[in-house]
């Protein structure tokens, strides 16, 4: 059974949910409005609990945690720390750490500077860690994820929140809806669409979106400790099958597995070939 619980990070209240008993994993979702821990993650937490005590936290400025006094957008390496304090709070160490799009920065960054919290890193879809090309093949993400990461209409009603949401996946569920729902009438409530609406130009600029992999991520993949486990969607136009195979290129201690039919959210389109594919690697 899931169960939100709420915990002090350095002042911060930090909401989270877990589920099972076991070695602990902790999932780190990825930005975007209505974005939190038990919506994008309630498939791992149901379904690897037999195994394992599965936490699935909400960072800074999502679901339940605090939102900064000044309301701005807090970047992937802004929430570093507070991942960093979250583990620590627990008094976890040389735990299973998984990250999804924006949340693979943070997971991989957490690795890279305290290796002593972290033994093994999963990666889904990690556009925020992917290397470019600096070719024309930079074009075509790029246009990918200004279409999906854009801010500058009204806020969505939660219908249409709905309908897009089911229109992207190709697993949708009652879990999903129910999960989905509650999580954008948190967002909505607590004004999130407006914080989205004014990141700074770094978050936007695709172009200078991608220095912090190319400062925080690269030059340390080939000290990274934690045994890493790498896994792609074929079908996600934001970030595609070549970004997952140059990245895992540059991880000595990595498996890459590529899934067809699965979307950005490969943890959700693909969920039982993930949980199966976490459960056969932890060992």
């Amino acid at each position: 059974m899931i169960t939100e619980h709420c915990i002090s990070v350095g002042g911060i209240t930090t909401s989270y949910c877990e589920n099972g008993a076991g070695a602990p994993i902790i999932f780190v979702h990825g930005a975007g409005f209505g974005t939190e821990g038990k919506s994008s993650f309630v498939r791992q937490m149901n379904g690897l609990s037999a195994q394992f005590r599965v936490i699935a936290v909400d960072q800074l400025h999502f679901g339940r945690t605090d939102y900064p006094a000044d309301r701005k957008y807090v970047n992937r390496l802004g929430r570093v720390d507070h991942v960093i304090g979250f583990i620590e709070a627990l008094g976890l160490r040389q735990i299973t750490l998984v990250g999804n799009s924006e949340g693979s920065f943070v997971a991989a960054r957490v690795a890279i500077v305290r290796p002593d919290l972290v033994s093994k890193l999963v990666l889904l879809t990690a556009n925020s860690v992917s290397p470019s090309f600096g070719d024309d093949r930079d074009e075509a993400w790029m246009r990918a994820c200004q279409q999906a990461y854009n801010y500058s209409t009204q806020m969505p009603s939660e219908e249409e929140y709905i309908a897009a949401y089911q229109k992207g996946c190709r697993a949708y569920g009652e879990d999903l809806e129910d999960a989905k729902r509650e999580a954008y009438r948190r967002a909505a409530e607590r004004g999130q669409w407006e914080i989205f609406q004014n990141r700074p130009e770094e978050e936007i600029v695709l172009r200078l979106y991608v220095v912090l992999q190319q400062k925080y991520i690269f030059p340390y993949l080939d000290r990274l400790q934690a045994k890493t486990l790498i896994i792609w969607s074929k079908n996600d136009p934001t970030v595609t099958p070549d970004h997952g195979l140059k990245l895992a290129k540059l991880i000595r201690n990595s498996d890459f597995h590529l899934l067809n039919n699965a979307g950005h959210a490969i943890h959700i389109d693909r969920s039982e070939a993930v949980n199966r594919l976490i459960r056969q690697w932890h060992g």
